[in-house]
């Protein structure tokens, strides 16, 4: 009997399908601060206002900080010490 060899064929692999790139917003996750915040801006109204603050503060890297980050009143009031104490290194 004649010996075995093993018989090999690369495996035929299916090409992947591009990402659905209509599915995300790109400028979210690439955009810079104050295009983010404008953009922000454009899409609330005045009955938004919690909504825009806490997104505001999620921009601004300022929900992590404050205590209670659900709370627009918390978020406001990191923001307004930070700018105190701004206010009084410049000053000094």
């Amino acid at each position: 009997m004649p010996s075995l060899q093993a018989a090999v064929f690369p495996p035929s692999l299916k090409e992947l399908d591009p990402p659905p790139l209509d599915l995300f917003d790109l400028d979210e996750h690439f955009a810079n601060e104050k295009i983010r915040l404008a953009q922000l801006t454009n899409k609330c109204t005045d009955e938004d206002i919690d909504y825009f603050v806490k997104n505001c503060g999620d921009v601004l890297g300022v929900s992590n900080q404050c205590q209670d980050s659900t709370n627009p009143k918390e978020i406001l009031y990191f923001i307004f010490m930070e700018l105190v104490k701004f206010k009084n290194r410049s000053f000094s």
